[in-house]
């Protein structure tokens, strides 16, 4: 990844603090990218067959899905994601909505909801659909980690399928 910094100014401090969000994600065991373009896995590297079969998602936002196809289609992605017992993502939102399968250990949804910071836990065999579109939420990995399966449906153009964000004020102490 190649970065131009032009003189000092409101861009290059946004970079910075891009920059700063990386390495903690990396930090934390996160393994989503900040690239628009992330380089995919070679398929013959993966085993063939199901990577996650019967998993429960109780509410499925159709019109958030819906809101992220396009006469022109849409931009689908699907990542394996693995956090270390405990660890938490960054606060964030995505472009579109992610429908993810937790297939390990357990996974904490925090998010701002009724003026309250509510906090859903998902097991092995559940899952949920995240709204995307500016839906501000965070994850953390139960004590024994987690691992998850998320596919991202995007908007097509979509710049990143993941957007740092402050923490709701209902969810900071």
């Amino acid at each position: 990844m190649l970065l131009r910094l032009k003189g000092i100014g409101k861009r290059a401090m946004r970079t910075k603090r891009l920059l700063a969000f990386v390495a903690v994600g990396l930090l934390l065991s996160f393994g989503v990218a900040q690239a628009a373009h992330v380089a995919g896995i070679d398929p013959s590297t993966v085993p063939v067959g199901f990577l996650a079969t019967h998993n429960s998602i109780d509410h499925v936002p159709v019109n958030a899905l819906a809101r992220a196809v396009k006469p022109n289609g849409t931009e689908v992605s699907i990542q394996h994601i693995r956090l270390g017992a405990n660890a938490a993502t960054g606060w964030h939102t995505h472009p579109g909505p992610v429908i993810v399968t937790v297939v390990a250990g357990s996974f904490i949804f925090e998010e701002a909801s009724r003026k309250k910071c509510k906090q859903v836990t998902y097991v092995a065999g559940e899952g949920f659909v995240d709204e995307g579109f500016g839906h501000v939420h965070r994850g953390v990995a139960g004590d024994s980690g987690a691992e998850l399966y998320a596919v991202f449906v995007l908007p097509p153009g979509s710049e990143n399928h993941l957007i740092p964000a402050p923490a709701p004020s209902q969810c900071t102490p």
